[in-house]
């Protein structure tokens, strides 16, 4: 079973972009080749890779079934754990400080995005924008979970303001997309 993170933003940004900005922030991600004209109607994928994380890229425009949280996504980016660690345990990469750190270098490059974490396949909220406010998932800040100060500090990798209050749960289903302009 794959470890994933899953981040949603609306911006008119493309994959291209979005994947560059990871690239070019220094965080240990490569560019890797594209996968388009894919069969089916299937959307065209945009990647990049460290030793300890893989990140696709695709439009998330499908809102037959989503969170109602306010957000409606029009990108989808995925954050997936390579386990560098069984095969490389002495290696400083890590899938969730990268994971982090590539979630806050793409909201300081689109600050203007609408935005929410989800985590490990699981529909667990972990952190939303809105209105240009962040917020961190209190019950994610509990001892022992994701935000967890005392556990690996991913928290003081969070740079941009916000606050730890409730998120969640979300209820999952169709949702209205926005009207056409």
């Amino acid at each position: 079973m794959s470890i994933d993170h899953n981040f949603y933003m609306d911006t008119t940004a493309t994959r291209h972009e979005l994947r560059d900005a990871l690239v070019e922030a220094g965080i240990g991600l490569e560019t890797r080749p594209d996968m388009v004209g894919r069969p089916d109607g299937l959307p065209d994928l945009s990647f990049a890779a460290s030793p300890a994380t893989s990140v696709t890229i695709l439009d998330g425009r499908d809102y037959s079934w989503m969170p109602d949280n306010g957000v409606l996504p029009t990108r989808r980016i995925l954050f997936n754990d390579r386990r560098l660690y069984q095969s490389d345990p002495g290696n400083p990469m890590d899938f969730e400080t990268q994971s982090v750190q590539g979630v806050m270098v793409l909201m300081r490059a689109f600050p203007d995005a609408g935005a929410y974490l989800v985590g490990w396949d699981a529909r667990a909220p972990m952190l939303l924008r809105r209105g240009g406010r962040l917020v961190l998932s209190e019950q994610e800040a509990q001892p022992g979970e994701f935000w967890d100060p005392g556990r690996r500090n991913l928290q003081a990798l969070v740079d941009l303001p916000h606050v730890v209050k409730p998120l969640g749960p979300w209820e999952y289903g169709p949702v209205r997309a926005p009207a056409a302009e």
